[in-house]
């Protein structure tokens, strides 16, 4: 499109304006593409690891949201494949999108270790609590979800909360995958 706009004569000018148009939509076409990949498979699992992949994560979501996210107890752990470690991440992702939109929090704490042959990450909030009914209920497909990718990974997902004292999200999964 640059190559066309370039050679129009300016005479031209409701086609070169429409050029420029289609250049600007691709241009942005091009960076959705973009950020709809990383956020599949972010490139930073790859190239930094889990630990600094969720540290740049809480960071995006506490300039998004204002909720302070401590991660000071985050340390790299093995996990070997990509699908465990994908999966890890994005059970992390829904939680605090989960304490985003439903907490009321100020603050979130993560913490991310391994324990024996167990990899175990803890998300706790401040926030209101999730109820019973709430974590329970078959209509809350991001937590569903959670519970799925946890188990697909051959590992568990629990969720307490308690009214005034915030929830708790732990995951635990086999370090091997």
């Amino acid at each position: 499109l640059s190559w066309i706009q370039e050679r129009l004569p300016q005479e031209h000018g409701s086609v070169l304006e429409r050029c420029a148009a289609a250049e600007t939509l691709v241009d942005r076409t091009i960076a959705a593409v973009q950020k709809i990949s990383s956020e599949l498979r972010p490139g930073m699992l790859d190239e930094l690891g889990l630990a600094a992949a969720m540290e740049w994560e809480a960071s995006e979501f506490q300039k998004r949201t204002g909720v302070s996210c401590d991660v000071s107890q985050i340390q790299e752990v093995e996990i070997l494949g990509r699908e465990a470690t994908t999966g890890l991440f994005r059970i992390f992702q829904e939680t605090l999108t989960n304490v985003a939109r439903h907490a009321e929090a100020t603050k979130a704490e993560v913490k991310l270790s391994a324990d024996g042959t167990d990899l175990v990450m803890v998300v706790r909030d401040n926030g209101k609590g999730i109820s019973g009914a709430e974590r329970d209920s078959p209509s809350s497909i991001g937590l569903l979800g959670m519970r799925e990718r946890a188990s697909a990974m051959g590992g568990n997902l629990i969720i307490v909360g308690a009214p005034g004292e915030g929830t708790t999200v732990t995951v635990r999964i086999p370090q091997h995958q």
